[in-house]
């Protein structure tokens, strides 16, 4: 069986699997996307799969395998995500249905009636009740935890700053009025357009959390202005209002959440952007 670190993806390993899974002489094609994780697609006469293999160093990059798969659980019930096949949490592996569609595109997500298409979805997904049982996630404090780590790795005065930073956001942060299945890591290489519906892939950060913090996520990764904003919250429908008192301070921490989580990536080996970092930089200080 593969390791949890992915390194053991041999034709053998592969067959195994395949043969687990009742598929008879799959075709296995490498996909594209995830940073930290590697996919492969397995497709015979009758089943169409993904397979899932969490790349190393994931977990101290904060992901959860088993809340990834409870909240998996609940999103492919209502048609938000693929369903599971195989899991086998400890071990970094999932097993999904292959999703036909489009992944979108940076320009895709910041296209007005798509936007408004990701509010509502996100609406769908915050409307459900969380898991039993499930940690909440506050990015605040996933950010000081990233920040913590980097002690002693980049300039003590730099990271000094950062931290104070985030503390007085994070005590000045009202609290959401609920908490709500959340996937907080809706980057648009993450949906996959089916054209009738929106699917997102990857929960392995998902988790109860803010609703905010969705939304806010979705505005970093795209750089949504002022007026794209309000498209996707329109879109999202019902009274904004509490989302809106929030979302400033929830960027700002999920910049920095974001910018810690490159850092720590790129020890581990991750290619990361250079370009972005250096944007994440310019905004945190902005």
């Amino acid at each position: 069986m593969m390791s949890a670190e992915g390194r053991d993806a041999t034709p053998e390993h592969f067959a195994a699997i395949a043969a687990e899974l009742g598929l008879l002489d799959p075709e296995v094609t490498p996909l594209c996307g995830s940073l930290s994780n590697r996919s492969w697609r397995l497709r015979d006469a009758r089943q169409d799969l993904v397979l899932r293999q969490a790349g190393r160093g994931s977990d101290l990059l904060g992901a959860d395998r088993g809340s990834e798969l409870a909240m998996l659980e609940i999103a492919a019930a209502v048609g938000l995500a693929p369903p599971i096949v195989l899991a086998r949490p400890t071990e970094g592996l999932l097993v999904t249905r292959y999703i036909e569609g489009r992944v979108l595109s940076y320009k895709d997500v910041r296209g007005p009636a798509m936007l408004a298409r990701i509010g509502s979805w996100f609406a769908r997904l915050h409307a459900l009740s969380p898991p039993i049982g499930l940690a909440a996630i506050d990015f605040g404090a996933r950010a000081a935890g990233y920040l913590q780590s980097l002690r002693g790795q980049l300039p003590a005065a730099f990271l000094q700053e950062l931290e104070r930073g985030l503390a007085a956001r994070r005590k000045a942060a009202p609290p959401p009025p609920r908490l709500a299945p959340c996937h907080h890591d809706p980057h648009h290489l993450n949906l996959v357009d089916r054209c009738d519906a929106l699917m997102a892939l990857d929960w392995e950060y998902a988790g109860p959390g803010d609703p905010a913090a969705d939304l806010a996520a979705c505005i970093c990764y795209h750089d949504l202005d002022p007026k794209l904003t309000e498209t996707l919250v329109a879109g999202y429908g019902g009274d904004s209002r509490p989302l809106l008192a929030r979302l400033a301070t929830l960027c700002w921490i999920f910049d920095c959440l974001w910018f810690g989580w490159m850092e720590i990536a790129a020890q581990q080996g991750i290619a990361v952007d250079a370009g972005r970092r250096q944007r994440l930089i310019e905004r945190l200080w902005s």
